[in-house]
């Protein structure tokens, strides 16, 4: 129904905005400024604020400027300027490598007298299943029995789990995750709620994947059929509690009641799950999940090595995940020295710096964009694109983005136009914030890059959306080169 009622409203939006004057002495460029020009005027963007920058790729001309030097929220077009940084500063090879040790030699019985280590470097693709295959090379080794504890070396990263300006009603859910050196899953996990077996019985809740790291707290109850679902779930601040509440009807079918919580310290969690596969699997383990460091003289028994960051820059762009993003910074802040928010900070400002960008119309709060703190111009993320352009990554960084038709964001957006396949582009959306930026190619060939951000608009985000959608399609429409004599102008 959302994906029907978005294309009515472009479909009506658009031919709004084409039965407003252009004048047919114009180039096509010209018209395409003046369609640009009518859709910023749309009442879906009236009280707001908002700017657009579009430069050619080509020949360096500027095609549209509508307050691209203004500082604006960008939402997770944020997201652009660290995975660029990172690929450019790490290289698109770059891994992380999660180690497993022991403090001590495995006996001829199969105990082992001392610690199990698992020592972090940041990796937030690690998944319970690699974990898994750490724990089948202990019992290929004949491990049978750990008598001392588990523990977790988090040292590469510094210990704050959350960067400037995160917001205390966003911490309990995977959008907010927590950064550690040592990361599992993303750092949350899935919690389901079900109704129970008659009317007034307690709602079923279900952590997936199951462990004894979450609690829970039951206070939601099962209501009768064709009743209000008004089931929820949240995370208890500064605990590994579930709380669960409201009332979901007895015919509840599927997973309609999922809901994805965050773990509080991330570096116990994973300790806790290595414990807890370790015994499924039949290896006794005596000690207890700590957090610690590598002792120097520990024997390495396996490792397990991320995807190159060419896949993971992929895997963060396309869905937009805050959690990879806010670890990538502290990467490149670790690649200088240090593994704090503050050194990917200032590593991320001195590569700015050195690609051209004005310092002055950007402040950096968070690699993610979640933070209200953030703010740049639009002709910055611009002067990021285009750095990237030329650049041997081009391909890696566009190809992460979501592209128009295709896929993630971008998959039900602009359908049956020219963009289709040829607009590659960073969403960004928080609440009042909608922002578009990336790589469109236009049917004479050329390309461009594109940067729209929205800001205190009252419109819906669906609204919001249909202004990008029309100003991308517009610029893909456009039949001259910019070589071809179109003049540079500013709004």
């Amino acid at each position: 129904m959302r994906t029907f009622y978005t294309a009515l409203l472009v479909t009506l939006t658009i031919c709004a905005i084409s039965i407003l004057p252009v004048r047919a002495d114009l180039s096509p460029a010209d018209q395409v400024r003046d369609t640009i020009d009518n859709a910023l005027a749309h009442p879906y963007m009236a009280r707001g604020f908002h700017g657009v920058y579009v430069r050619s790729m080509d020949t360096g001309r500027v095609i549209y400027d509508h307050n691209g030097d203004h500082l604006l929220t960008p939402a997770s077009c944020m997201k652009v300027l660290v995975t660029s940084a990172a690929l450019d500063l790490l290289g698109p090879d770059y891994k992380m490598t999660t180690s497993l040790y022991a403090t001590a030699n495995p006996g001829q019985n199969g105990v082992l007298n001392g610690d199990l280590v698992l020592v972090g470097q940041g990796d937030s693709t690690l998944r319970t299943e690699h974990l898994q295959q750490m724990v089948a090379k202990l019992k290929q080794m004949g491990i049978r029995s750990i008598k001392g504890n588990i523990v977790g070396d988090d040292t590469w990263f510094d210990g704050a789990p959350l960067g400037t300006g995160c917001c205390y009603d966003d911490e309990p859910y995977y959008y907010s995750a927590q950064v550690s050196g040592l990361n599992l899953n993303e750092n949350f996990v899935n919690v389901y709620i079900h109704p129970g077996a008659k009317v007034g019985a307690p709602a079923v809740v279900e952590v997936n994947p199951i462990t004894c790291y979450m609690t829970i707290k039951n206070d939601c109850i099962t209501g009768a059929i064709g009743s209000a679902n008004t089931a929820d779930s949240t995370r208890l601040h500064g605990k590994n509690v579930i709380y669960a509440t409201g009332s979901i009807p007895l015919n509840t079918k599927g997973d309609a009641n999922l809901e994805q919580i965050s773990v509080d310290d991330p570096t116990i969690f994973v300790c806790t799950t290595f414990k807890e596969l370790l015994q499924k699997n039949g290896i006794k383990v005596m000690g207890q999940p700590v957090r610690g460091t590598k002792p120097k003289q520990a024997i390495l028994l396996a490792t397990h090595d991320s995807p190159p960051l060419s896949e993971v820059v992929h895997i963060l762009n396309k869905p937009s995940n805050n959690f990879m993003a806010e670890c990538l910074l502290k990467t490149v802040g670790k690649a200088t020295g240090k593994g704090t928010f503050d050194a990917g900070i200032e590593a991320e400002t001195l590569w700015l710096q050195k690609i051209g960008a004005d310092m002055r119309e950007i402040n950096i709060a968070d690699a993610s964009g979640l933070s209200r703190r953030n703010s740049i111009s639009p002709r910055n993320l611009v002067t990021v694109l285009t750095y990237m352009y030329h650049t041997k990554n081009y391909d890696t960084l566009a190809n992460s983005f979501p592209i128009a038709g295709v896929d993630s964001h971008l998959k039900n957006r602009m359908l049956n136009t020219p963009a289709v396949n040829n607009v590659k582009a960073k969403t960004g959306y928080v609440s009042r914030v909608c922002s578009l930026s990336g790589y469109v190619k236009t049917l004479a060939g050329e390309n461009l890059a594109v940067s729209i951000v929205q800001n205190n608009h009252m419109c819906s985000l669906d609204e919001a959306n249909v202004i990008q959608d029309i100003i991308f399609v517009a610029l893909s429409k456009i039949t001259t080169r910019t070589d071809a004599g179109i003049d540079a102008q500013k709004n």
